[in-house]
C-alpha cells in the first residue's frame, strides 16, 4: 500500500455542488436551519433502503464507526462499537440487506475485514489467509450477489521510494464464507503497485478496482479503474490514466455503469463524479461543481435512480447527501457536526 492520502480541504459549501449539478433550486443554502432541510429531504420521493455510513467521533479522524439512516435522514442508528483509536470504514450492505461488511483500522495496526447484523451486535472477523509477512493488511470488503466477498489484500515487506512505500504483493480475492476459501482474483507483486477497492457486478461477473503504479510500473503514480472477470481473465483499464479515477467505485444496479470520482489523490486539482460502461465506452462526466467543493465516495440507490454520496456540510465537515442519478437535485440526509462520508445505499428492505 502506498502511503500518499488524500485529506480533502474544506469545500465552498453544500450549495456548491448542487449549482454545479445543475440543481441549484433544489439544494439549501448553508445558512438553511436543520427544519428546514429536513422538510426539503421529506419532499424528495426517495426510493427504499437504508444508507450506510462512516462517521468520524474526533477531529483527528482517529475514531468512527458505521451508522445507518434511512434516506430522509430519520432513524439513525449507530450499527459498530469500535474500540479508541479504531475507525469501522467502507460499509457495504450485503445483497439480502441483513449483514454489512466493513474494514477495522488504526494507526498502528493493519486493517482487517468484518461483518455485522444489519441492526447492529458482535461483529466477526473475515477469515483471511496471507502468505508473505510481516504485513498482512485486508480492506474494502465488498459483497457478490451470491454472499461472497471480494477484498483487497496487502501483504508482505514494504519498500522506501523517495515519499512513498509500496508493499510487497497487492491482490483482489474471493472470499466464501460458507466454504472457508479464499482465491486470488488479479495480483500485483514484486512492489509493482496496488489493486484497492474491489466491487463487483450486479451479475457477479465482474469486479472492478482501483489500479495504483508504483515506481516499478508506467505510469509512475498513474491511477485509473480496471475492471476484470472473477475468473482472473480479461484485465482491462477503463478510465484514462490522466483522469486519476478513484474513491471506492461501483456498479449501478443494472451493470451498465460505474461510478467514480476524478482526482481521488490530486489535491491540485477538482474531483468530480464520472461515470463509464464496463467496457471502456461511454466515459461521461456526471458533475460540474465549483473549484473547491468537497467531493467524496458514492453509491447508487437500489434502483438506480438516485445516488447517495458526501459533500460539505455543517461546520466545514462532510455531510451525506443524495441527488438524482443525473447530478440534479440535491439535498442533505445528515446534519451532524462529525464527519459523515464513505455512504452505501442498502436493498429495499434493508
Amino acid at each position: 500500500m502506498h502511503t500518499t492520502h488524500l485529506i480533502p480541504a474544506v469545500g465552498l459549501g453544500i450549495a456548491a455542488l448542487a449549482a454545479g449539478c445543475g440543481g441549484s433550486d433544489d439544494a439549501p443554502a448553508r445558512a438553511a436551519t436543520s427544519a428546514d432541510q429536513a422538510a426539503r429531504t421529506a419532499q424528495v420521493d426517495l426510493p427504499g433502503g437504508r444508507i450506510a455510513f462512516r462517521r468520524y467521533f474526533d477531529y483527528a479522524q482517529t475514531h468512527g464507526a458505521v451508522i445507518t439512516v434511512n434516506p430522509d435522514g430519520t432513524d439513525e442508528k449507530q450499527i459498530t462499537d469500535p474500540p479508541a483509536g479504531y475507525v469501522d470504514d467502507q460499509p457495504d450492505w450485503s445483497p439480502d440487506g441483513r449483514r454489512i461488511a466493513f474494514e477495522r483500522c488504526s494507526e498502528t495496526q493493519p486493517c482487517q475485514a468484518f461483518t455485522v447484523a444489519a441492526d447492529g451486535g458482535t461483529p466477526r472477523k473475515v477469515p483471511v489467509r496471507c502468505h508473505l509477512k510481516p504485513i498482512c493488511d485486508v480492506s474494502s470488503p465488498s459483497w457478490m450477489p451470491d454472499g461472497r466477498l471480494v477484498i483487497g489484500l496487502a501483504q508482505g515487506r514494504e519498500r522506501n521510494h523517495g515519499e512513498l512505500n509500496q508493499i510487497q504483493q497487492f491482490s483482489v480475492e474471493l472470499i466464501d464464507l460458507a466454504r472457508h476459501t479464499q482465491r486470488a482474483i488479479i495480483k500485483r507483486t514484486a512492489w509493482r503497485g496496488d489493486t484497492h477497492t474491489p466491487a463487483a457486478s450486479p451479475d457477479g461477473r465482474t469486479v472492478v478496482y482501483k489500479r495504483w503504479n508504483s515506481w516499478r510500473s508506467k505510469p509512475v503514480n498513474g491511477q485509473a479503474l480496471y475492471v476484470v472477470n472473477v475468473d482472473g481473465s480479461n484485465n482491462h483499464r477503463v478510465t484514462p490514466w490522466e483522469l486519476g479515477a478513484g474513491d471506492h467505485p461501483g456498479f449501478s444496479p443494472d451493470g451498465s455503469k460505474i461510478l467514480f470520482r476524478s482526482f481521488e489523490e490530486q489535491e491540485s486539482e477538482q474531483s468530480d463524479f464520472w461515470t463509464v460502461h464496463p467496457d471502456g465506452g461511454g466515459l461521461a462526466q456526471l458533475t460540474h461543481v465549483e473549484h473547491g467543493t468537497l467531493v467524496l465516495s458514492a453509491s447508487y440507490s437500489p434502483d438506480g435512480a438516485w445516488i447517495v454520496h458526501a459533500t460539505d456540510g455543517i461546520d466545514g465537515n462532510a455531510d451525506i447527501f443524495v441527488m438524482r442519478a443525473d447530478g440534479t437535485g440535491n439535498v442533505p440526509v445528515t446534519r451532524s457536526k462529525l464527519w459523515d462520508s464513505a455512504p452505501d445505499w442498502g436493498p429495499a428492505g434493508s
